[in-house]
């Protein structure tokens, strides 16, 4: 009960915390990438980016088969419930960069920060804008980079499976990337859609995240698309009883 009663102002200071602390990390992003341009030390500002938001908010987070991703580049698709996934995946399962709605990228110092660290810009409702991202991209991918993107295209409001998009199914086709599935589970309770005070009530909750072993998307050509598609949503469904 003492813990629960500490949980409210933690949160609420965590709430008033988080804009400043992102806006530091934003900011200092922007000034390395032109200062000196080097992925080390960009991923050691996401991580303490994303690390801090979950220990602000008394978030853990245990990973899963992470030894099974694959060498080189690829590409993970996850299940996404919660902006928690987000801080979850970019903190703890190595240098990789999101997609992310192009909205975001219109805030100042954010979006800024965004665009230096290499995040995709996703246009949800501009289908050859997206494909012409992805097309950049591959590049990246080829050398050795990697990404994630959820392929719901969106939160749920539950944890659950939604229905794939094909966009990300395409993109890891054209870049030959393996798709490495990843199974998040817990972030939904921290701070589902439309809630804008994590853990409230809660002193801490976990954040599991599940990495499956890597989807060789060689041998699949742009019209063999949907078999792909099929093949990994029927891989994570099994964790996801509720799903159709």
């Amino acid at each position: 009960m003492f813990l629960k009663l500490l949980s409210y102002p933690r949160t609420l200071l965590g709430t008033l915390l988080l804009p400043i602390h992102t806006v530091f990390c934003s900011a200092l992003m922007v000034l390395v990438t032109f200062i000196y341009p080097n992925r080390w030390l960009e991923d050691q500002i996401v991580y303490f980016w994303t690390r801090v938001a979950c220990w602000m908010f008394g978030v853990k987070v245990v990973v899963k088969g992470f030894h099974k991703a694959s060498k080189g580049g690829y590409l993970y698709v996850f299940n996404h419930t919660s902006f928690f996934d987000i801080f979850a995946m970019s903190g703890y399962l190595g240098s990789f960069r999101f997609g992310a709605k192009i909205e975001l990228f219109k805030i100042p110092v954010f979006g800024w920060g965004m665009k230096r660290a290499g995040i995709l810009p996703i246009a949800r409702n501009r289908r050859e804008e997206v494909f012409k991202v992805y097309k950049e991209a591959e590049k990246r991918i080829a050398n050795g980079e990697r990404f994630a993107l959820a392929p719901e295209g969106t939160r749920q409001h539950t944890e659950t499976l939604g229905p794939f998009k094909s966009g990300p199914f395409i993109f890891a086709i054209n870049a030959k990337a393996p798709i490495v599935p990843v199974i998040v589970k817990g972030a939904a309770a921290i701070m589902p859609k439309g809630s804008f005070l994590p853990n409230w009530g809660v002193w801490t909750r976990t954040i599991t995240l599940e990495v499956l072993p890597p989807v060789d998307t060689s041998v699949y050509t742009v019209e063999q698309r949907p078999q792909l598609q099929e093949h990994v949503r029927n891989l994570m469904l099994p964790y996801f009883p509720d799903a159709k």
